[in-house]
Order: C-alpha cells, then sequence, then structure tokens
C-alpha cells in the first residue's frame, strides 16, 4: 500500500467555513454544533440562553473547535436578525452553513388538544425556521454560496393522534424546505432537511413519558414498541443526525437541494 492509501481520511471537510445552528442546547443540535467544528468549520451555536448552551460549547471546543455561543429565540421576530452580525463580528464573514435544529413538542389527544399548544408547537417548528432562513437566506443569495439544513422529522411524513400539532409543524418545515430549494437555487444555495425518526434524545425521552401516561402504558414502553419497529433494532443517536447534517452542509452534496435525508434506522422507505 502506498503511503498516500495509507493516509486517515479527511477530517476537515468544512475548514474555512462558517456555520450557525439554532436549537443548539438539546441533544441533537448539541451533537450537530460538536460534528461540524470538528471538521473545521467555525460555529455560533444559538439557544435562548447563555446557559442554557455553555455545554455545547465546551465539549465543542474541548477538540480544539471553535464555537461562539449566542441567544436567540426562534419565536421573536427580530431575533433571527442578529445571526448575521454575529458572524461577521465573530468571524468575519456571513455565514456559509446553517442548521435549523430548534424545535418543540407537546403531548395531548387530538380532540383535546389546547390551541395554544398548537400555537406554541407551531410557533418554534415552522415559524421559527421561517424567521430564521430568511435573513441568511438573504445574505447568502448576495453572496452566492451556501447550504442550509432543516431539522424536521420522520413524524412529518405521518400522522399521530398524541401529537398531531407536532407532526403537522414539521410538515410545514419540509414544504418550507421546497420552498426556499426552489427560490434559492439560482443563485447556487442548496436548501435541505433531515427527518429523524426514534432518536435516544431529549425529546424522546420526554414523549416515552407523556405517551405512556396517555396511553395508560408501564414507563418505557412506548420506546420499547417503537424501537421494536425500527428495521435495524435500534433507537438512533444524536450522532446519527448529526452525521447527515454534514453531509448535506458539506460540498459532497453540491449537487443535492430540496431534499430530505430519513434518519430512521428504516422505520420509513419511500
Amino acid at each position: 500500500m502506498s503511503s498516500a492509501a495509507a493516509q486517515p481520511p479527511d477530517q476537515c471537510r468544512l475548514a474555512g467555513k462558517v456555520a450557525v445552528v439554532t436549537g443548539a442546547a438539546g441533544g441533537i443540535g448539541r451533537a450537530i454544533v460538536v460534528r461540524l467544528a470538528a471538521e473545521g468549520a467555525s460555529v455560533i451555536a444559538t439557544a435562548r440562553s447563555l446557559e442554557s448552551v455553555e455545554d455545547t460549547v465546551v465539549e465543542a471546543t474541548r477538540g480544539g473547535g471553535v464555537v461562539r455561543p449566542l441567544v436567540v429565540d426562534v419565536t421573536k421576530r427580530d431575533d433571527p436578525s442578529a445571526i448575521v452580525p454575529a458572524t461577521q463580528r465573530e468571524f468575519g464573514s456571513v455565514p456559509d452553513i446553517l442548521v435549523c435544529c430548534a424545535g418543540a413538542q407537546t403531548f395531548a389527544d387530538i380532540f383535546d388538544l389546547d390551541v395554544n399548544e398548537w400555537d406554541h408547537v407551531f410557533d418554534v417548528n415552522a415559524r421559527g425556521t421561517f424567521l430564521t432562513i430568511r435573513p441568511v437566506a438573504d445574505v447568502m443569495r448576495d453572496a452566492g454560496r451556501g447550504s442550509i439544513v432543516t431539522v424536521a422529522s420522520l413524524q412529518g411524513r405521518l400522522g399521530n393522534r398524541w401529537f398531531a400539532h407536532y407532526s403537522a409543524s414539521k410538515a410545514a418545515v419540509l414544504s418550507l424546505t421546497k420552498s426556499f430549494a426552489v427560490t434559492l437555487a439560482p443563485h447556487r444555495v442548496r436548501v435541505n432537511a433531515v427527518a429523524p425518526g426514534i432518536i435516544d434524545a431529549g425529546l424522546a425521552h420526554k414523549a416515552n413519558e407523556r405517551l405512556a401516561q396517555l396511553q395508560g402504558l408501564s414507563p418505557g414502553e412506548p420506546m420499547r414498541r417503537r424501537v421494536a419497529d425500527v428495521p435495524l433494532g435500534r433507537a438512533g443517536t444524536p450522532e446519527d443526525v448529526a452525521n447527515a447534517v454534514l453531509f448535506l452542509a458539506s460540498d459532497e452534496a453540491d449537487y443535492i437541494t430540496g431534499e430530505c435525508i430519513h434518519v430512521c434506522g428504516g422505520d420509513l422507505m419511500l
């Protein structure tokens, strides 16, 4: 084997890139920040408070990554407008990559669902994604480059009695992804989505607890049933999602836009 062939694969696929990840305090958001930083990107990690994103910054910088925290509440109309000035201030550039990972989920029977819960989940997942993408896409369009990745959900392809509002909001995210993709394609800005299935992280743990209560099941039974239906036989990890996001954000996906990768262990095959 030649010395060139013996070299390890390049681990800096995003060297020189500036990335922004919203919802960086959660399990999936944190894994995405860590992965992008490990691949050489300089990252702005946003959350609703500095305290909530501290662990993300510490973990991502432990291996030498460059990460800066930023307070952004995606439900507040003007908050996402702080993203581009932050990347220019911290890294001297507009974003090359945006990952919209901020999300919320609550649980109720569709006939008992309070309209305030509906509004909250849509405000975070659908409206928040729209409000976040638009100002960043505006500067990406002017720069003639960029990759945007939204974090949807397998439930956006399905329906569910116990969180119909969440499923509907994630379907909206998938639709928005396509609308921005077709709009921005002439400007060399790609827009794609990942749709996680059952992921061993915060929202799934919350779902496991609440669905057991709503359905009269023993603790842990909803998760056990969901995992039993997955062809690959396990729940996903936040790192599984981060790996898919990395691919879509990188130049390796240069001819992909308007698509969705289902990170679900074969739970849904299209």
